[in-house]
């Protein structure tokens, strides 16, 4: 009883350490597409305008037809001028519920911190019900907490860090329901809320067959728990797009991007981050827990087709070569960090106490180096600092723009959308004659025209909407811009 305990403040002393390491770097800041568009949605959500037309169309009396100009990064062209979500509704849903509780300026930005920090308890305790030691489950905990992909999911927000909570307390009820049935009713409703925050963690039905107890009962109660998110995502992809199974995802033929032809080009980077991030032995020790027969086989299947089946599907995706991009597996990453524990767990069982003990030990050192590594090489505690420009350039812009002014931008616009009320356009979807369409049509009420532009942006304007633009000032590396007559 007293080690129990012991055992219980050292893991609140972990949490509560792991939250404020977490909080002291969170950026409280929105800007690029996703982040902006995830808190924009929420707004809309909250009140009542997911389907909307966008300021900018009206002000400057544009026809429906040009309502692409106007629609800010996070958002896709609906119907009749509208814009529309990009983005599912789940996470949206938890920035808005958060605000209700804590403010629109705190409460959307504690959710994927505490999502985080929430992980961390149901991976120790699916690693227990998988019959790890506490001492390789809190061992894996801390390894897993240290991963740089979930620290730096987990200090902006966005929706990995949430996904990745509501795919482990699935596969967790799921597990628990071997036990006693009653669990697969929370696996099933966990199940749903993954999907309505990304809809592809629909992949987790898979690990899912492998976790349930093969029995009607356990079967229909899992299902009976996922149905009432199925209809919240019906219900938000009709309001949204006018079918309930179309989403903004479809909308712009995102799905056109996954192809075999990618597979090579992913499989390396996906592998080449996996290896650099956590050394080869957490993604071979994975690998080899398919040889591993003291392990259940049915828990093998669990954490072999949870991880492999996001690996795979990802490696479909189209290149990119940013690290970040390493985010879409972290819903899955439990499975890796788990299998290669189970294996190595077994491995070292088999020798003596005491060199098992320093092998253990050095194994653990060495992935934790490399994940302390990656973060620091990586940079990404500044997050919150590279972030914090969107805000203070609306603020800035708001005060330099005169009234009626419209600025041309796009990495910024969904900033502008949701910091200012300013009038805005996307310079990326003009062309010249567009431009001097634009000009004509707003030539007798006086408007000015400027652009807010990050250097690369700059690089490209003249293409889309040539003249001569003075440059009014700079604040950090983004300038502000005016169109002269």
């Amino acid at each position: 009883m007293r080690s129990r305990a012991i055992g219980l403040i050292l893991a609140g002393i972990f949490l509560a350490a792991d939250a404020i390491f977490l909080l002291r770097h969170n950026s409280f800041s929105v800007g690029g597409s996703d982040s902006s568009g995830y808190l924009n949605t929420a707004k809309r959500m909250v009140a009542g305008r997911l389907v909307a037309r966008p300021r900018t169309l009206d002000r400057l009396g544009l026809p429906d037809g040009d309502v692409q100009l106007v629609t800010p990064l996070g958002f896709v062209t609906g119907s009749r001028g509208t814009m529309i979500p990009f983005y599912p509704a789940g996470f949206p849903a938890h920035m808005a519920a958060a605000a209700q509780l804590f403010g629109w300026n705190l409460g959307p930005f504690l959710v994927s911190p505490l999502a985080a920090v929430s992980c961390l308890p149901l991976f120790f305790f699916l690693a227990r019900e998988l019959a790890l030691p506490r001492s390789w489950a809190a061992a894996g905990t801390a390894l897993f907490a240290a991963w740089p992909v979930g620290i730096g999911q987990a200090i902006q927000p966005m929706s990995d860090a949430t996904a990745t909570f509501w795919c482990l307390a699935s596969v967790l009820c799921a597990v628990k329901a071997r036990r006693r049935t009653v669990w697969a009713l929370p696996a099933g409703a966990a199940l749903g809320i993954a999907v309505l925050v990304r809809p592809t963690n629909l992949l987790l039905v898979i690990a899912l067959a492998f976790a349930l107890p093969v029995a009607p009962a356990a079967l229909a109660l899992f299902v009976l728990g996922g149905v009432p998110f199925a209809a919240l995502l019906a219900l938000f992809n009709m309001r949204c797009y006018g079918n309930p199974l179309q989403s903004g995802y479809r909308k712009i033929g995102l799905l056109d991007a996954v192809a075999l032809v990618n597979f090579s080009p992913r499989l390396r980077h996906y592998g080449g981050w996996l290896f650099r991030s956590l050394t080869p032995l957490i993604p071979l020790g994975w690998l080899g827990l398919a040889l591993d027969r003291e392990v259940r086989w049915r828990d093998r299947g669990l954490l072999l087709s949870w991880f492999g089946a996001f690996f795979l599907f990802y490696c479909l995706y189209e290149p990119y070569d940013s690290f970040w991009f390493v985010r879409f597996l972290l819903p899955a990453a439990p499975a890796l960090f788990l299998g290669a524990l189970l294996a190595a767990q077994d491995l070292s069982s088999k020798l003596p106490r005491l060199p098992r003990f320093v092998i253990a030990a050095l194994l653990f050192g060495a992935v934790l180096f490399a994940e302390i590594r990656t973060l620091r090489s990586i940079g990404i505690l500044h997050i919150a600092e590279s972030e914090s420009t969107y805000p203070q350039i609306c603020a800035w812009a708001a005060r330099t723009v005169p009234p009626g002014g419209v600025v041309l931008s796009m990495a910024a616009s969904g900033a502008l959308e949701n910091y200012t009320d300013m009038s805005y356009a996307r310079w990326d979807w003009l062309t010249p004659e567009k431009l001097a369409d634009l000009r004509a049509r707003t030539k007798g009420r006086g408007t000015r025209w400027f652009a807010l532009l990050y250097p690369f942006e700059w690089e490209q304007l003249p293409q889309h909407a040539p003249g001569r633009w003075r440059k009014i000032g700079q604040l950090r590396e983004v300038g502000l811009w005016e169109l002269e007559e």
